[in-house]
């Protein structure tokens, strides 16, 4: 059976940064929801912490993880280190690798739903949770095409390029291992991906998971009421 690893990068921060979220967004309820939604499943969950722990909400949670403590100080340097991190590890070949930032919220079933997928079909790439709000607004967007995929209960379409959390097999985080680490940016990236290795990003439709930035939520789904 595939194990799901994550690994969640959280720096020094908490209640809410005030960035264009919602107005219901806090970090510590991201933060109990994904632990709420791996409760009793096949998951580890790695907490890459850049900066001091003591002070910050997720030391009061320090059971239900494994730590790993940084000081990159800054968005980039964070997931250089997180990759340093998970090549150390003794992953399997079976399993997935979730890059997840601490701003996502989930639904309840999105482990079950990965299992599905990665299950279904052969030689996935990136998968991400989040269905981008913006590709249904956004004019660059009004001409995309998509191939919409199946599982057995849930519907996934292919997408130009993701944010920074994603799903990949450690096959994939091992090939694309020089792409992956040169250089910041998440949307050119993966059109370069595509370009360069055909490697395509799946999102689900409905979400499984968002982003919590304000007007660009995954729709359909009351995200206030699950945090």
């Amino acid at each position: 059976m595939k194990k799901i690893n994550i690994f969640y990068r959280h720096y020094n921060i908490q209640g809410n940064d005030l960035k264009n979220r919602p107005n219901w967004f806090d970090f510590e309820k991201c933060f109990l929801n994904l632990l709420k939604t791996i409760e009793g499943k096949y998951v580890d969950l790695h907490v890459i912490m850049d900066g001091d722990i003591e002070s910050n909400f997720i030391n009061k949670y320090k059971d239900k993880y494994t730590l790993h403590t940084i000081h990159a100080r800054t968005e980039y340097g964070s997931y250089l280190e997180t990759y340093k991190y998970i090549k150390s590890l003794n992953l399997a070949d079976t399993d997935l690798i979730y890059f997840l930032e601490n701003d996502y919220l989930h639904v309840d079933n999105w482990v079950s739903k990965i299992i599905e997928l990665f299950s279904t079909y052969d030689n996935l790439n990136y998968v991400s949770l989040y269905d981008h709000g913006d590709k249904y607004f956004l004019p660059s967007y009004d001409d995309l095409v998509s191939k919409i995929v199946t599982t057995a209960s849930h519907h996934w379409r292919t997408t130009p390029s993701t944010c920074g959390s994603y799903i990949i097999t450690k096959k994939i985080f091992d090939e694309d291992e020089d792409i992956n680490t040169g250089g910041p940016g998440d949307h050119h990236k993966f059109l370069y991906l595509n370009e360069s290795r055909n490697r395509f990003v799946l999102t689900p439709i409905p979400g499984l998971s968002t982003h919590c930035m304000e007007g660009l939520l995954s729709p359909t789904i009351n995200w206030k009421e699950l945090c």
